[in-house]
């Protein structure tokens, strides 16, 4: 695994050096290696490219390994966007009004971006976690890398198209071969590799093309060959996100997946291709033994007006 990526030392290499700042990987793994290790695996959700769901997968991968029965962690490190602890503080608040039993991931949003703060929260929410989801910032800072470095398995999602492609590495639009890397690829090789000398576990790298419409056939046979070539090169996996679906976007403003739905019965039943990309995304990452997905009983009502559940489960209906 580690052969191809031998070349990429500091003298020489192809590839584009994203360490003008003067931080160097060494630095970004040595500071981890002097915190205490951590119990759970830790999944990172990272792309320095917005617009490309990679917060929703992230949301959809933490709620998901709470129905298989583990203990979650889920960390929002862009406190300005806060999209992933937006999304399970809606699901906190659906699960009041409608007294389901929703399995639920505990959460944070970390509005100090530095490594102290994230293994504090980290200990303060679950030090015994099973899973620890990190939703990187959209772009390249001190938290971004450390996000990157901390990862066990790393997921970034892209959309299918070449400009998507060129966060991963340049392509020749004429031959389609991979050129040189682009900054994010090298960051993630630099510290894939760091991490390999220094005694840590592999990255498991998984390049997921996300919010694919089925409409793009053609386009997607081109980008598959071209990531094909990529993956080679840099050494991921490739994978399949989410398909562009209103589903996924409307049931997120109440901070549902359809993994829910056959907890809150007196509403749409849940599709069974969207059930199964989820139960997908799961498989693809290859953890250790994540467990069968699982539907726990409803729970007792809290306090709630008729009228207040009645108008947000009228709202939900709207919604699926």
């Amino acid at each position: 695994m580690w052969k191809d990526l031998e070349h990429l030392d500091d003298g020489g290499e192809p590839f584009a050096r994203p360490w003008t700042d003067g931080e160097h990987p060494k630095v970004i793994v040595a500071e981890i290696a002097s915190r205490p290790a951590l119990a759970g695996h830790v999944i990172a959700f990272a792309n320095e490219k917005g617009g490309v769901g990679k917060s929703t997968l992230a949301f959809h991968c933490a709620v998901a390994l709470a129905h298989a029965g583990h203990r979650v962690i889920a960390l929002d490190l862009d406190w300005r966007q806060s999209t992933l602890e937006r999304s399970l503080s809606f699901r906190e608040g659906t699960a009041r009004v409608l007294g389901a039993a929703l399995p639920m991931p505990a959460h944070a949003v970390l509005t100090k971006p530095c490594t102290a703060q994230l293994y504090q929260e980290i200990a303060r929410l679950d030090a015994g976690a099973d899973y620890i989801v990190l939703d990187a910032p959209g772009a390249d800072c001190p938290i971004f890398r450390r996000a990157v470095a901390m990862a066990d398995t790393l997921v970034t999602p892209i959309n299918a198209s070449f400009i998507d492609l060129q966060v991963l590495g340049r392509i020749d639009p004429i031959t389609g071969r991979p050129g040189q890397s682009s900054c994010f690829g090298a960051t993630v090789a630099g510290l894939r590799r760091e991490r390999h000398r220094s005694g840590f576990g592999p990255i498991d790298w998984l390049v997921a093309k996300n919010r694919v419409r089925h409409t793009e056939r053609r386009q997607i046979d081109r980008i598959d060959t071209a990531l094909a070539a990529l993956a080679e090169q840099q050494d991921f996996r490739i994978g399949r996100g989410l398909t562009e679906r209103v589903a996924y976007r409307e049931l997120l403003q109440f901070g549902l997946t359809h993994l829910d739905l056959p907890l809150l019965p007196e509403n749409a039943r849940a599709n069974k291709s969207t059930l199964a990309e989820i139960e997908g995304l799961l498989k693809q990452l290859a953890l250790d033994g994540p467990g069968a997905l699982c539907v726990t009983t409803a729970a007792p009502r809290v306090r709630t007006s008729p009228r207040v559940r009645a108008a947000y489960r009228e709202a939900l209906a709207a919604a699926l």
